[in-house]
C-alpha cells in the first residue's frame, strides 16, 4: 500500500515536494519565532537559515512547477511522514517540543523522513524528470539533515542525566 502513495511521475511529485518545503518552511518559522521568545539566539539562527533555505528552495520549486497539472496531495497522503505509527511519533515527538534540542532533533528526523521519501521516489519514478528532481530533493534534504546534526552537536541538553549523576558517586 504505501508504495502506491510514492510518486510515479514528475507532476506527483513536484505536489509531494511542494507540500513538504510548505510545512517545513511553517515548522522552522514557528521554531524560529519560539527560539527568539526565549531568547536562544544560537538556535534562533539556524532555524532563521533553515527558514530562508526552504523559501529559496520553495520558490525554485514553483517556478519549476509553473505550468504542470499538479495532483492534489491530501494529508493522509504525507508519506514521507508516516513511516512510524502515528502513536509512536506522538510520544516521541509531541507537536511542540520541550526544549531547543527537541526542536532540533524534530527537525532532523523529519528532513531524514524527506530525504527516505526522495530516495524511495528516485527509485519508483516513471519518467526521467521526476528522477532527477527525486535525487536533486534528496540532496537537499541531506544537506539540511548535516546542518541540523552540526547544531545538535553543540546546542546542550538541558535535562538531568541521571545515570551520570550516579555514576559520580
Amino acid at each position: 500500500m504505501a508504495r502506491q502513495l510514492i510518486p510515479a511521475s514528475a507532476a506527483e511529485l513536484f505536489a509531494h515536494a511542494l507540500a513538504i518545503e510548505r510545512e517545513a518552511l511553517s515548522r522552522y518559522h514557528e521554531f524560529a519565532d519560539w527560539m527568539q521568545d526565549l531568547g536562544i539566539e544560537g538556535v534562533e539562527s539556524v532555524f532563521r537559515k533553515l527558514e530562508r533555505s526552504e523559501r529559496a528552495h520553495l520558490d525554485s520549486l514553483e517556478r519549476s512547477a509553473a505550468g504542470l497539472e499538479l495532483p492534489e496531495i491530501s494529508p493522509w497522503q504525507y508519506a514521507w511522514f508516516f513511516t512510524s505509527s502515528p502513536a509512536y511519533m506522538e510520544l516521541t515527538f509531541p507537536l511542540m517540543p520541550q526544549t531547543p534540542r527537541d526542536a532540533l532533533a524534530l527537525a532532523c528526523v523529519a528532513e531524514r523522513r524527506a530525504e527516505e521519501f526522495f530516495l524511495l521516489a528516485a527509485n519508483r519514478c516513471g519518467d526521467a524528470a521526476g528522477i532527477k528532481l527525486a535525487v536533486e530533493m534528496a540532496l537537499e534534504e541531506h544537506r539540511r539533515v548535516a546542518e541540523i546534526e552540526r547544531a545538535l552537536r553543540v546546542t546542550p541538553d538541558p535535562r538531568l542525566d541521571w545515570e551520570q549523576v550516579y555514576s559520580r558517586r
